[in-house]
């Protein structure tokens, strides 16, 4: 494997890892994430460790404070909604003119990778596919500014997050993912990108979900604490 590749799957794999520490309750908001520790943790080299951080940091999950760190960011409900709101838009509109656009070369890509989906066994390699897939319902729709801001915005990487706290199973995940596809190949443009729209949305509520009942329980024990103060 090449130097840039192996470099660029291991960021990815520390990203990964990160975000699954993250939905499991590992890392808090507000922990602090030291380089050097993660980086002996995952027996890696401060590099992809840092340059993770930087994508992390850049799609919202952590934050970087000036002479203190990178430090998981206590998101609300409300920068969830807005950040799947925001994608779910984007997303929609990318399925109408994938739906349109398509060629049948891209749909037989589309199709092929679905059938990888299928075998995945894992979050991770699942949420690498899932966002390979969107990226190729993007370029589908042949539309440079819209490329642009999806890629900018980095929306998509709140996927490895959100398959990490869905109560729903891979199989009916992946299920979800050929409808969409089955909306592209018969050029359905409103079917597709409605159907595109609620699928994001979903993903969203769940997500808030959890983000409220993790919140609620960080509380409880606060709140019991107080009381037995004397």
């Amino acid at each position: 494997m090449p130097a840039g590749q192996r470099k660029s799957t291991m960021r990815r794999e520390i990203r990964t890892y990160i975000q699954d520490q993250i939905a499991r309750g590992v890392y808090r908001p507000g922990d602090r994430i030291v380089e050097t520790q993660l980086a002996r943790e995952m027996n890696v080299s401060q590099a992809p460790v840092r340059e993770a951080l930087l994508e992390l940091s850049a799609m919202g999950l952590l934050e970087e404070r000036p002479y203190s760190g990178t430090f998981v960011r206590r998101l609300a409900a409300s920068d969830i909604e807005d950040i799947y709101n925001t994608r779910a838009f984007l997303d929609e509109y990318a399925a109408r003119q994938a739906a349109r656009l398509a060629t049948q070369e891209q749909l037989d890509a589309m199709e092929a990778l679905l059938k990888r989906m299928d075998q995945a066994e894992d979050n991770a390699s699942f949420a690498e596919m899932d966002i390979a897939f969107h990226g190729m319902i993007v370029d589908a729709a042949g539309s440079p500014s819209l490329k642009r801001a999806w890629e900018n915005l980095r929306l998509v990487e709140w996927t490895g997050v959100s398959v990490a706290v869905t109560q729903e199973s891979l199989p009916e995940l992946a299920s979800q993912h050929w409808q969409i596809f089955r909306t592209l190949r018969s050029h359905a443009e409103q079917e597709a990108g409605a159907y595109m729209f609620l699928h994001i949305k979903h993903f969203g509520e769940e997500l808030k979900r959890y983000m409220t009942e993790t919140e609620q329980a960080e509380t409880v024990p606060e709140e019991r604490e107080e009381r037995s103060l004397p």
